[in-house]
């Protein structure tokens, strides 16, 4: 055995138990005194119930869904680029930002949408900021949506192309998942003998996965066309209807998903008998050693979104749990509970870097280091299974988590683009498959260009600065009923203004990539662009020119998030004054025994 502070153990029993107070202390104490649930209070989902988009269900079940919505690659590849500052203030902002920001984000977007009838936060935007600040959160999101989808198919690409097993075993699940829509649908089957087909045919297309790989032979153009395959299934998930595909895929993705989060955090406490030590360097580092991404603040903030704290959460929570909610009461498990279990995915992912050495990552590009973390930790104690096995099961988890969460994302900027568009001059922009293809077609344009990092961070940055502006959106409802802000507050103002310096820092970081190719220096320029560009000298006009557009894409956000976060904090000042001069309130709508924003 090895020294036992040596290995994860000790790290993931301290976050497990850390994530325990976070919800049965912390969440409960928010709950009962802050927001006040009541059981007996109806929800949403039974006021407007229509089978369609409004309709109660069990905690459990959609607490599944919860997670398998928001879970994505955040938790995976966050820490991947966070861990260049050490494995140790990665570790900590999993934690801490879990703890006081992450779970409350979740749980307040899913009860600030109850408490306002289901509505989303476009609606309660308008309520609280007026017409332009609608307008501002919608081209907010538009341009948020964009970068997420850029970095997701960016990746998703890269696995197929780099684990010739999991475009099979993609192609397998996504299938068996249109089967079990039918069974379950159509057929009426029993929804636990769909389960048993539907995880047969995941085992079975895994393994057809390992005996049927399939490569590309076109170098630097396999991503690319990767990129356009994946954008056609996007497409189809964006405009068929949801309990068709989408619904039933996201739910067979689910077991394997979690199986993973399962199998590393086993092979994690397992290690003191299996003698697999912690070797990178624990940290901090203030600056990035390889001098790329700046320093550990706000970088690592926006570096690890998920699994600390995600923009997207929000949208999931008011736009969809929220009108699912059986139970006031439920908010807490189903919006918490599935925010600290995406945090034990960032955990598990983190220690799968852990164990890795400095020369098993090959370079910033490589990541396949989750993948081979991963096998590293489980092969212990699943040792009948063969390396390209547990090789192609991790990497299938890995487009799992990205494709199932990017279908969404892909239908959500279709919906937001019929909002947007949907009447005057642009409304064919609204409809529903020109929308989808544009969804898509500029985050392709983006994503074969652009190296993954660049867009990780944009997106990283975009997405924190959403979570922040939503914290707000929750603070402002909170002043105007006179619960108590404080806990919501704080956090609200930390992630704004850490988001708004990363957009600047990564803004400027092209923009000098651009100066600098002026002076004869191309590296910047060729660092922020990927093959065919980066390796072919003809195309590098267009480097500068991709590097351009980021510079406009990151001053668009900072400009558009100021302003955002301006009427926001207006907004609050407003309702604190407002709030004063009223009887005093809880967010429940009744009287408020102690507390003030």
């Amino acid at each position: 055995m090895v020294d036992i502070l040596a290995t994860p153990f000790l790290w993931v029993v301290a976050t497990i138990a850390l994530y325990a107070v976070a919800y049965w202390g912390y969440g409960k104490w928010i709950d009962r005194n802050v927001w006040r649930s009541d059981a007996k209070k109806a929800t949403p989902a039974h006021m407007y119930m229509d089978g369609v988009e409004y309709f109660p269900v069990s905690r459990y079940v959609l607490w599944g869904y919860q997670f398998k919505s928001v879970a994505a690659l955040g938790p995976i590849l966050g820490p991947f680029i966070g861990i260049t500052f050490g494995w140790l203030p990665a570790l900590l902002w999993i934690i801490g930002g879990n703890f006081f920001i992450g779970w409350l984000q979740d749980y307040g977007s899913m009860m600030l949408s109850v408490r306002k009838e289901g509505r989303s936060f476009g609606p309660i935007t308008y309520e609280f900021t007026g017409a332009r600040g609608r307008t501002n959160l919608l081209a907010f999101v538009l341009f948020y949506l964009i970068i997420i989808s850029a970095a997701f198919i960016a990746l998703i690409a890269s696995f197929w192309n780099q684990f010739s097993g999991t475009f099979v075993a993609t192609v397998g699940i996504l299938l068996a998942g249109l089967l079990c829509g039918q069974l379950l649908y159509r057929m009426k089957m029993n929804v636990f003998a769909v389960t048993g087909i539907g995880l047969a045919l995941v085992v079975l297309s895994i393994y057809l996965g390992v005996r049927f790989p399939i490569t590309l032979p076109w170098g630097v153009w396999n991503v690319p066309i990767w990129g356009l395959i994946c954008a056609v299934i996007l497409y189809a998930a964006a405009v068929l209807p949801t309990p068709m595909f989408v619904q039933p895929t996201n739910y067979l993705a689910f077991y394997p998903a979690y199986a993973a989060i399962i199998l590393l955090l086993v092979g994690a406490l397992a290690t003191p008998f299996t003698n697999i030590p912690v070797s990178m360097p624990s940290g901090p580092f203030l600056f990035d050693p390889q001098g790329i991404l700046g320093p550990i603040w706000p970088i690592l903030f926006v570096a690890i979104a998920c699994g600390a704290i995600s923009g997207w959460h929000s949208l999931v929570s008011s736009s969809s749990s929220s009108k699912q909610l059986d139970v006031e009461t439920d908010a807490l498990p189903v919006g918490g509970g599935a925010m600290l279990s995406e945090g034990l995915l960032a955990l598990a992912s983190l220690i799968a870097y852990m164990v890795l050495l400095p020369s098993d990552f090959a370079g910033r590009t490589n990541v396949g280091a989750w993948v081979l973390g991963s096998v590293r930790l489980t092969t212990p104690f699943l040792g009948s299974l063969t390396g390209p096995v547990l090789t192609t099961f991790f990497g299938l988890v890995l487009i799992i988590y990205a494709l199932t969460v990017q279908a969404l994302v892909t239908r959500f900027f279709r919906l937001v683009a019929g909002e947007t568009w949907g009447e005057g001059r642009f409304r064919v922009l609204g409809n529903k498959h020109v929308s989808s293809v544009v969804g898509l077609a500029i985050p392709w344009g983006f994503a074969v260009s652009g190296s993954w990092w660049a867009l990780w961070l944009y997106f990283g940055g975009a997405n924190q600065l959403l979570a922040g502006l939503a914290i707000m959106l929750i603070t402002i409802h909170l002043a105007k009923v006179r619960a108590p802000s404080r806990y919501s507050l704080i956090p609200g103002v930390f992630m704004v203004v850490t988001t708004l310096a990363a957009l600047v820092w990564q803004t400027g970081t092209f923009l000098y990539s651009v100066w600098a190719y002026l002076q004869n220096d191309k590296t910047w320029v060729l660092r922020n662009v990927r093959g065919p560009i980066q390796t072919d000298p003809n195309l590098l006009i267009l480097a500068v020119a991709i590097n351009a557009v980021f510079v406009i894409i990151g001053a668009a956000l900072f400009v558009v998030g100021v302003s955002m976060a301006i009427r926001l904090f207006r907004s609050y000042n407003r309702s604190v004054a407002e709030a004063r001069a009223k009887a005093p309130a809880a967010a429940d709508g009744g009287t408020a025994e102690k507390g003030s924003p």
